[in-house]
């Protein structure tokens, strides 16, 4: 049923519809919401347009789609209106059986997996099942049953990073800035020294973990990895699919006048749906699904012009995801990760949904009055916090230390000044720090009960979240003249903020955006706004406030008309046809987005602000040389234990306050505006609609949107930005004319004084702070900050951490939070469509065509569902508009057409109309159907490929800064020369210099970007994926069985992506220098598909 409502215009292939987020379809089944109520998109299933209960073709009657400005009847979110109508019995007996089949044989395999040598992924899929409807008591009772089952056995082609076996034999790989390729054993690493003092010897558990995973795990693909000290093994992983749904229907007349009539509906599911395990021998995490739904509905006919509709139904999602570790979650990044360390969670969440419409016809107007309650609830065990973590990170050590104790032996074993080469910089330390085998990163998560008790380790996290939604509306039909209808109509709504019923609920002590605009206000004062911060508890179960209010403003008015000329003669008539043989339509509306469930699980869930805690240990913290990190000393082993002093912490008092800590050292948290108001969207539509000759009929329109107070997230506790009063320039304004002239080598001697940092500091004060870690004396305050810098690559945010914790100045951390992300209504979009529908509808022939022409431009594109850190993240909170751009999902270009065409052979059509019985049966009687998609390909930001430091945030990197346009297509056996001539000098490694690029030439696509200056957040979606194109055809016929009329059997052959045509997506992450010398050699690599190979379907089906 997705399939189908994607072939709308203006209808992406994300799912977003009209500019309106993918999250806000309302799908009514019966008139009873079968929305998935906290994300909006039924992730168990296909995402957009899935309903929570799975709504089988063979159980529908009809479904109708409203893609923009709904009538009030409708909206209980902003997107498209779904509403789909079961099938019911009749007074004569109707069914069918059926089963659709794919399998391996007829199945292509994935580009990757072609290109390393391994077979197709595995597919046995059969979808089976029956309906029948009938008479109970004929023209009284009527029943309706449908089964559908499907079972697939298939494989689906993964990728992972794994060590070499030359890592595993505890060498060091890379190639330095001379083009000279380095392998350097554990027996030389353990004589390495840093500024003359030792570096820790190789930690020899490491080695051996290594060595096992590159047995078991043999390098096999070059899309990940360095190629000599990590690779790519991809492999076909089962992940098996069982489905059972089951649909019922009653239909009772209950008096002979027809005047009440009671319609019951029962829906149940049993499904596993196998996910793919992280490694062949490691568990899978299946997903258990048993959704169930109910519904009642009684209609009354109160007189010939008035009808009321009452409903109840009831829609209970229920799942479980599996984990497959009850480990601690140990990663060594860049090299390995043995698992994928996913942990059980389970969710329950049944809506109670109360309908009434009462529609009564007076004269030319047709009014409509109706209510729609729904009750929520939302219950879940979460074991996602209840494990600690541990990972080697090269990161974590202060100055790129592993990279130069690595160019301190090269230069003394070559007698030159050598370095490791730019784009192997990230690899090599990655590689060195993970054989060094130390934990120089680790958290413990601990959770509490209501009454403060710490809960024993690794319990899960219990929770059940409630809301009630109140919606009522009126509208107007007025059929002003028999060719002109004015409707009119105003909705409203209002929800309980999301509660939990336990109790466990906080809010902070001052409100977050409150606190973000004293801060800014401070700032440009230049005053840094520290005022504690501190948690205290909330909810209605605790007799407090809720953590975000309620907004009593929903009032959503719609309006829209519809003329159809009457011009019978004429130029009128012959522009704009005679009666009914066109229409003009405009319309107008305001809906509200949908959003809380998601917000509170998200909140409760992401952040330890409350009844969880984590203690994490700071970056920075442990050296490799004098201070190392804790030793890794096997998969299973305690985290807690490695904290210096206690790490678990007492019982829970309310309020909590966080204490202060030096800079770079304080919580990152999530958390919510307590002054939330319901997103809304402005929506306009005009289209003009003519019948033309063939039965063709031609729609064109233009659909606007502006959606306002959208739901995005920001950092709250942003490093500050302090405005000097005297020189009137912000840190960032001053660190950028510094960062202009490192970008471009100026020598540290020839670095002209900034004002701002010696009206902040004094003069000469922060060369001797920062004399305990090598600066050279003498150095002027700029100068001591133009010093300091390229020990962090571009970051900014470390050398503000520095200038805070050495001179004791704190201008710039909060301290208590280093970052603090808060989800407020703060985020706006606007949308302009054009769209071009045409249609025929012949005997033998019905087709479609679609064509959208939009621009969709937001500052934030993430769902209204979704989660903080994610897409919907405005970097920059001092200036939310500084990231708008194109919207993720803005696909300037998007078409499609459909189309049935009964091919004109055999008995009684066009071509062998005198065939006998037999070649009629043969020939005769087929039909061929196709659907064909074409997009123009979405944008996604440099960042996906970059791996520079934060200048603007402290927990997010920015985008790096486009300086030149930048083509983009799909490039096969375009690389970077790093590539080229590293293949070239390694003949026996598989470097992947052939594998399809986005960029035709990578370098100069390279040197079109730049590490962003303080402050920036970067070129957000400046580049696009390439156009893409989908073929779908089928070839059907269909057989009058001999022993009774309306008996028939068909035949039908499907096949998907019909040319087996790839189009590719994902980029390999690329550390782009400083200076930005050069490429990497996997930079603009495609990773993955964006596709699915040709698949072949066969099916056959009886119906009578």
């Amino acid at each position: 049923m997705a399939s189908l409502l994607s072939l709308q215009a203006a209808v992406t292939p994300d799912g977003s519809v009209a500019g309106g987020r993918r999250d806000q379809a309302n799908i009514t089944l019966d008139g009873i919401d079968v929305n998935d109520q906290q994300t909006g998109l039924n992730l168990e299933q296909t995402g957009a347009f899935s309903p929570v209960l799975r709504v089988n073709p063979d159980s529908v009657d009809e479904f109708r789609v409203t893609t923009s400005n709904p009538d009030a009847s409708k909206g209980r979110s902003s997107g498209a209106q779904i509403s789909l109508i079961t099938k019911s019995g009749s007074n004569e007996f109707h069914g069918a059986l059926y089963e659709y089949h794919r399998n391996t044989v007829t199945s292509a395999n994935d580009w990757f997996n072609n290109r390393s040598g391994i077979e197709r992924p595995a597919l046995i899929r059969n979808l089976f099942g029956g309906r029948l409807g009938g008479p109970v008591i004929k023209d009284r009772i009527f029943f309706f049953y449908n089964y559908e089952g499907m079972r697939e056995a298939k494989g689906s082609s993964i990728a992972r990073t794994v060590p070499t076996a030359s890592l595993g034999a505890g060498n060091l790989q890379f190639v330095d800035n001379t083009g000279q390729a380095w392998t350097i054993p554990a027996s030389a690493i353990n004589t390495f020294t840093l500024n003359s003092v030792p570096v820790v010897d190789v930690n020899p558990l490491v080695p051996a973990l290594f060595a096992a995973a590159a047995s078991r795990y043999p390098v096999n693909d070059a899309t990940l990895g360095d190629g000599r000290n990590s690779g790519g093994f991809r492999f076909n992983a089962p992940t098996p699919v069982e489905q059972n749904s089951h649909t019922a229907r009653i239909d009772w007349t209950v008096t002979g006048d027809q005047k009440h009539q009671i319609s019951l509906r029962g829906n149940y599911q049993q499904d596993i749906t196998g996910q793919a395990p992280y490694f062949p021998d490691t568990p899978p995490t299946n997903t258990w699904s048993h959704p169930v739904g109910f519904s009642a509905a009684h209609t009354w006919l109160i007189k010939p012009n008035m009808t009321n509709r009452f409903s109840y139904g009831l829609t209970r999602l229920a799942f479980s995801d599996q984990g497959d570790s009850s480990d601690p979650a140990i990663s060594f990044r860049y090299i390995f990760q043995p698992t994928g360390f996913a942990r059980t969670f389970n969710r329950t969440n049944p809506t109670q949904n109360f309908t009434d419409d009462l529609t009564w016809i007076k004269g030319n107007h047709s009014f409509q009055f109706g209510t729609n309650i729904r009750l929520i609830k939302n219950t879940r065990t979460n074991f996602i916090r209840s494990f600690d973590e541990g990972i080697t990170n090269p990161s974590a050590y202060a100055a790129n230390a592993a990279r130069t104790a690595i160019n301190q032996y090269i230069t003394a074993q070559t007698g030159s000044t050598r370095s490791v080469a730019s784009s192997w910089s990230t690899p090599a330390q990655g590689a060195l720090v993970a054989l060094l085998g130390r934990l120089n990163g680790f958290d413990a998560n601990f959770n509490f009960d209501t009454s403060g008790e710490l809960l024993p380790e690794n319990t899960g996290v219990k929770r059940e979240f409630k809301t009630q939604e109140y919606d009522v509306y009126f509208q107007d039909a007025w059929k002003i003249r028999s060719n002109l209808t004015l409707v009119a109509g105003l909705r409203y709504g209002i929800s309980v903020p999301v509660y939990e019923t336990q109790g466990y609920e906080t809010v902070p002590s001052i409100e977050l955006s409150e606190y973000l605009q004293n801060t800014v206000d401070a700032m440009n004062n230049g005053i840094n706004y520290r005022e504690p911060l501190s948690v205290r508890l909330a909810g209605k179960v605790n007799g407090l406030d809720s953590m975000y209010r309620m907004d009593k403003n929903n009032f959503q008015p719609r309006v829209s008309i519809a003329w159809s000329p009457e011009f019978e003669s004429g130029l009128m008539s012959k522009m704009f046809g005679k009666s009914t043989e066109s229409v003009f339509r405009a319309g107008f509306a305001i809906t509200n987005d949908y959003f809380g469930q998601q917000l509170a699980t998200n909140w409760d869930g992401a952040n330890t602000l409350g009844f969880s805690s984590a203690a994490s240990i700071n970056v920075n913290t442990y050296n490799i040389t004098t201070n190392p990190a804790p030793l890794y000393t096997g998969p299973v082993m305690s985290i807690r234990s490695l904290f210096p002093g206690s790490s678990i912490p007492g019982n829970l008092v309310f309020p909590q306050t966080a204490p202060f800590r030096n800079p770079g050292q304080g919580k990152i948290e999530t958390s919510l505006d307590q002054n939330l108001v319901s997103p809304i969207n402005y929506s306009w539509n005009v289209s003009y609609g003519r019948r033309l000759p063939g039965k063709i009929w031609v729609d064109v329109a233009y659909v606007g949107r502006k959606a306002r107070n959208l739901l995005a997230g920001r950092d709250t506790m942003m490093v500050r930005d302090i405005r000097d009063q005297a020189s009137g320039l912000t840190f960032n304004q001053a660190a950028t004319i510094l960062d202009r002239q490192l970008q471009a080598g100026v020598p540290i001697e020839q670095v002209a004084s900034v004002p701002y940092f010696d009206n902040l500091w004094a003069p000469g004060s922060l060369a001797t702070a920062f004399a305990s870690i090598g600066a050279p004396a003498g150095l002027t305050n700029t100068q001591a900050i133009y010093w300091l810098q390229p020990s962090y690559s571009g970051d900014w945010q470390y050398v503000m951490q520095d200038v805070d914790g050495f001179s004791g100045s704190r201008y710039f951390f909060q301290g208590q939070y280093d970052s603090l992300s808060a989800f407020g209504t703060i985020g706006s979009s606007d949308y302009h469509g054009g769209t071009l529908s045409v249609r025929q509808r012949m005997p033998g022939v019905t087709w479609d065509f679609n064509y959208t022409y939009s621009n969709s431009i937001d500052d934030a594109s993430g769902l209204q569902t979704g989660g903080l850190f994610a897409s919907a993240f405005i970097l920059n909170a001092f200036n939310l508009r500084d990231s708008r751009a194109v919207s993720d999902f803005d696909f300037r270009h998007l078409a499609n057409f459909n189309g049935v065409w009964e091919i004109p052979v055999g008995k009684g059509r066009y071509l062998g109309n005198g065939m006998n019985g037999v070649l009629d049966a043969i020939f005769g009687g087929w039909q061929l159907s196709g659907i064909f998609r074409y997009d123009s390909g979405s944008p996604f930001t440099s960042g996906y490929f970059d791996a520079t430091g934060w200048q603007t945030n402290w927990n997010i990197r920015s985008y790096m800064t486009q300086l030149s346009p930048v083509g983009s297509g799909t490039s096969y056996g375009s690389a970077a020369a790093s590539c080229t001539a590293a293949q070239a000098g390694n003949p026996g490694l598989d470097y992947g210099c052939d594998i399809p690029n986005l960029f035709a030439d990578p370098d100069a696509a390279y040197a079109s970007f730049r590490t962003p200056h303080p402050g920036e957040t970067g070129t957000r979606n400046a580049i696009r994926y390439p156009w893409s194109f989908n073929i779908d055809a089928g070839l059907s016929k269909s057989f009058n069985l001999p022993w009774k009329e309306g008996h028939k059997a068909t035949f039908r052959w499907d096949v998907f992506n019909v040319t087996n045509t790839p189009f590719f997506t994902g980029q390999t992450t690329t550390t782009i220098g400083y200076t930005g010398s050069s490429a990497g050699t996997t930079f603009g690599r495609f990773t993955d598909m964006d596709n699915s190979p040709r698949v072949m379907q066969f099916a056959l089906r009886y119906d009578f």
